[in-house]
């Protein structure tokens, strides 16, 4: 299997529970996958935010109100401070998008609102 399967396969399971893996689990060098929601209230060395990009971080769902956009940006603000030490936000410039082929993708707005004097910008290209 390669990455993009797992990642498939794991996406499928709904019920996965961070709070319900064993403390000596949760203790060792390890990657620890979970949702925003599941890691409330916890800390992590490092920590990867992927997918920041208007439409899934805030969700499209929540362009519609004020009050739901608000809920996103208080959720960013859990995910961004779960690190301890190392915090990487990252978004990809292009998705493949059913019969559409590439399709650009803008950054979050809540990238745009964290100071840039905190923000160290990597740009990875393909050879």
């Amino acid at each position: 299997k390669d990455v993009h399967e797992f990642l498939a396969q794991l996406a499928l399971i709904s019920n996965v529970d961070a709070e319900a893996a064993p403390a000596q689990t949760r203790d060792k060098e390890a990657v620890n996958l979970s949702t925003v929601h599941q890691a409330k209230g916890l800390e992590f060395h490092t920590v990867f935010v992927i997918w920041l990009t208007d439409g899934m971080f805030p969700s499209s769902r929540s362009l519609d109100t004020r009050d739901a956009l608000e809920e996103e940006r208080r959720l960013f603000y859990v995910a961004i401070t779960r690190a301890r030490d190392e915090l990487y936000l990252t978004f990809p410039q292009m998705r493949l998008s059913g019969g559409y082929g590439d399709v650009f993708q803008r950054p979050s707005r809540f990238l745009q609102e964290i100071p840039s004097d905190l923000v160290e910008d990597w740009q990875v290209r393909r050879s």
